[in-house]
């Protein structure tokens, strides 16, 4: 049963200015050590975390609507999985909100060019 469904879109360019300078800022405030590497490892960093940002407000809205439920970045990691499909990991508050809807199981889609990222996000019950 789908318990809820999110989509994000963020633009690379801006993603590009937020980690640049002061980069260590916002990355460590928004993604956790795992994204921060795997991303650090690709030809244009700024498309795969404009992706994987993409991917938490998706996780975000599908949990929560656009209602007001705070700001919890790494409490949500997008990773891959070994064949590379992206995997939305749940820690604290966001976790919290899964366990209390009943969510087993979120679905994650990232798509990305050189100018807009996007993606999706399915919670499962």
């Amino acid at each position: 049963m789908i318990l809820g469904t999110g989509i994000d879109l963020c633009e690379v360019a801006r993603m590009r200015a937020k980690i640049q300078a002061p980069a260590d800022e916002f990355v460590n405030q928004v993604f956790l050590p795992g994204e921060i590497a795997y991303c650090g490892t690709k030809r244009h960093p700024a498309e795969h975390f404009a992706a994987r940002f993409a991917a938490k407000e998706a996780v975000v809205k599908a949990l929560a609507g656009t209602g007001g439920v705070g700001s919890f970045w790494r409490d949500i990691e997008i990773m891959n999985e070994q064949d590379g499909r992206p995997v939305a990991r749940l820690y604290g508050r966001a976790k919290e909100l899964a366990d209390a809807q009943g969510v087993r199981r979120v679905f994650v889609s990232l798509t990305h060019t050189r100018d807009l990222a996007a993606a999706t996000a399915i919670l499962e019950g």
